[in-house]
């Protein structure tokens, strides 16, 4: 078949991002991303409103605001990425953020390598002649300009051959980037090595998802893994 006349899909990507501030109290960084096909995300969506009818929960799901009493519901959610063949997700972990040099490595800015991080984490979802709109968390008043950088840095890096549209919503306007807030909230959480690890509902979710995936939160995937990805990344270099 002609290259021009190749099949073309289109996918949403939902990120979010944890302790992604340079001088915040953690020594972690976590972005990640659900992909999805565009035409299961309504599905998805009333598979997961349907959970919450269950469940009876009515808030936005926040990984900070875990209840021990809706344990049921943040599993379910679980098992529901689990079970559904169309969501995947990839994280990257930066771990000792407070050793990392941006003089060196990043012309000065966090914001740079905040960039070097997002691509890593989008890069595997995006092919060639596809069609991309990522949803991004609102977090302040610079998520367009983030937005319009994201954008450009991933068209650079692909040549201009992805097609990419960026777009700033809020969490609680989407099912779909709560449950990746769920599951970096996870990952960060199992990877920080500055906190004491008391709550009963996070290491009891943690264990969960780890039994699930059979593999550790804290340590990272091959780079094949399709259906939850964890780069880790530290200022020596990668970890596997």
């Amino acid at each position: 078949m002609s290259e021009n006349f190749a099949t073309s899909y289109s996918y949403k990507l939902f990120c979010d991002e944890s302790c992604h501030l340079e001088h915040d109290s953690s020594n972690v960084m976590v972005l990640g991303t659900i992909c999805c096909p565009e035409e299961s995300v309504e599905k998805i969506n009333r598979q997961i409103k349907a959970l919450r009818y269950q469940h009876s929960y009515k808030n936005e799901l926040k990984w900070t605001q875990l209840h021990f009493k809706q344990i049921g519901f943040y599993k379910a959610l679980i098992d529901l990425f689990l079970e559904t063949e169309a969501l995947r997700f990839k994280a990257t972990v930066v771990l000792n953020k407070k050793a990392l040099n941006h003089e060196q490595f990043n012309q000065g800015s966090h914001n740079n390598f905040y960039y070097k991080m997002f691509y890593y984490t989008l890069r595997d979802f995006l092919e060639p002649r596809n069609h991309y709109n990522i949803y991004l968390d609102y977090m302040d008043t610079q998520g367009r300009d983030k937005a319009k950088k994201l954008m450009e840095v991933l068209h650079n890096a692909n040549f201009g051959q992805v097609n990419i549209a960026t777009y700033i919503i809020r969490s609680h306007e989407s099912q779909l980037i709560q449950l990746c807030d769920l599951l970096i909230g996870a990952l960060s959480y199992s990877n920080r090595t500055d906190i004491a690890h008391e709550s009963k509902v996070k290491n009891e979710l943690v264990d969960y998802l780890v039994l699930k995936l059979c593999h550790r939160l804290d340590m990272g995937t091959p780079p094949w893994e399709q259906k939850f990805n964890i780069f880790r990344f530290s200022p020596r270099g990668t970890i596997c």
